[in-house]
């Protein structure tokens, strides 16, 4: 190191790396509870739609992003909706369960607050 700058740069990639841990690790607890809610507002059938919802915690730049997925093949059209067609004539209309989005509501309206308070007082907790 030649000069204080190095050093206050070398302490911001340190700290910053620190907090990246901090938020990744809250991240990871607010992806569970997600999953949980929107599994929660997933109707049952086979079980197949539930079992098959998951969460990942992305890092996008400087952002990190809890991207919630489900890789059943009519996920898609049983959340949003779609077309009942037979015999090529479109005959009416399945209207959306949208539990991605009731279930996230439902994790805004009832963890959101706590767990952003959560995450900023370990982030305080770590500086000093």
């Amino acid at each position: 190191m030649k000069s204080l700058e190095d050093l206050e740069i070398a302490f911001d990639c340190g700290l910053r790396a620190w907090e990246s841990k901090i938020v990744e690790k809250h991240a990871s607890v607010m992806g569970h509870k997600i999953v949980r809610e929107v599994k929660r507002k997933t109707k049952v059938v086979t079980g197949n739609l539930r079992r098959r919802f998951f969460f990942r915690v992305e890092k996008r730049g400087k952002d990190t992003v809890i991207v919630i997925s489900n890789d059943a093949d009519y996920a898609g059209p049983v959340n949003n909706g779609h077309r009942i067609v037979r015999g090529g004539k479109t005959i009416g209309m399945f209207k959306g369960r949208h539990m991605l989005e009731n279930g996230m509501e439902t994790y805004k309206n009832a963890y959101l607050a706590d767990d952003i308070q959560g995450m900023l007082d370990d982030l305080k907790g770590a500086l000093k």
